[in-house]
C-alpha cells in the first residue's frame, strides 16, 4: 500500500547512458593519437574512450584510475607504433569524462554498439612473459606485426656493452624486447661499437650477436615482440631467427 506523500524514484542510468552517449561521442571531434595531443588532457580525468581509423571504432576503452586518459592512452599512442600495415598518423581517439559511471558497463555498451574489432584481440596486452612464447599470437599482432626494419633515433654513435645495449632497446621500443639479464653477464659485457647513427633493431641484434659466443645465443622475432636468450630452438609462431 503507498505510504501517503511519499514515492521513490529511481534512474536507469543504463537505459540513459545507451540513448544519450553515443549521440554525445558523436559530437566530440577526434584528435590524432599522439604523445602531445595525450598530454593536453586533463590530468586524472577518467571515463570512456575511442580509437578511431578511417571514422571507424577500432577499439573501446574505459580509465577508472588516477592516471586517467594520459596514462592509457599514451600506452596505445606507443603500441600503434613500429607495426607493418598500421599507420600511426592513421589513428585518431575521442576521451569522454564521466564523473559517475562505476555501475554502469559502459565499456561492453559501447563495445557491443561500434563493433570495435581491435577489442579481446590482444590490442594493448602486457608481455605475456616467458611461458607463452611459442603459443598461439594475439589478434592484433598477426594483423600487424612488429616491423624490426624502422631506422631508431634513441641509439647514438658509442660504444656499448652487449648487455648496456640491449637494455637501451628494452626501455624505448614500442614492443617488449625481453631478453636474458640474470645469467651470463660475463658475455653480455662483450663490447659493440655503434658506427652509425638510425640503425634498425635487425642490424643492432645482428651487431650485438656478432659479438656473442658463436652458435649459442639466439634473437627470435616473434609477431609481437623480440626475445634473445642463449639458446637455439624453434618457435611455432615466429617472423625471424638471428642467431649468433
Amino acid at each position: 500500500m503507498p505510504t501517503p506523500g511519499f514515492d521513490e524514484f529511481e534512474l536507469d542510468l543504463e537505459l540513459a547512458f545507451k540513448r544519450d552517449l553515443p549521440p554525445f561521442i558523436e559530437s566530440v571531434q577526434a584528435a590524432p593519437l599522439s604523445h602531445y595531443n595525450v598530454a593536453t588532457i586533463p590530468a586524472k580525468k577518467n571515463g570512456v574512450y575511442l580509437l578511431i581509423q578511417d571514422d571507424r571504432i577500432m577499439y573501446v576503452g574505459k580509465t577508472d584510475s588516477r592516471a586517467g586518459f594520459q596514462s592509457r592512452l599514451s600506452r596505445h599512442a606507443t603500441h600503434i607504433q613500429h607495426r607493418k600495415g598500421l599507420d600511426p598518423l592513421s589513428i585518431f581517439f575521442k576521451a569522454i569524462a564521466i564523473p559517475v559511471f562505476k555501475n554502469a558497463d559502459l565499456e561492453g555498451m559501447l563495445i557491443q554498439n561500434y563493433g570495435a574489432p581491435w577489442n579481446y584481440s590482444g590490442f594493448g596486452g602486457n608481455d605475456p612473459g616467458r611461458q607463452r612464447d611459442t603459443q598461439e599470437p594475439a589478434r592484433f599482432d598477426e594483423q600487424y606485426p612488429i616491423d624490426i626494419d624502422i631506422p631508431l633515433k634513441f641509439v647514438p654513435i658509442g660504444t656499448y656493452s652487449c648487455g648496456e645495449l640491449l637494455k637501451i632497446l628494452s626501455a624505448n621500443l614500442p614492443y617488449t624486447f625481453r631478453f636474458e639479464k640474470r645469467v651470463y653477464q660475463e658475455e653480455l659485457a662483450a663490447t659493440v661499437n655503434v658506427l652509425v647513427e638510425n640503425m634498425t633493431v635487425r642490424d643492432l641484434l645482428a651487431l650485438v650477436l656478432e659479438n656473442l659466443p658463436e652458435g649459442e645465443w639466439q634473437a627470435t622475432v616473434l609477431l609481437g615482440r623480440v626475445i634473445l636468450y642463449r639458446e637455439q630452438r624453434s618457435y611455432p609462431y615466429y617472423q625471424q631467427l638471428i642467431h649468433s
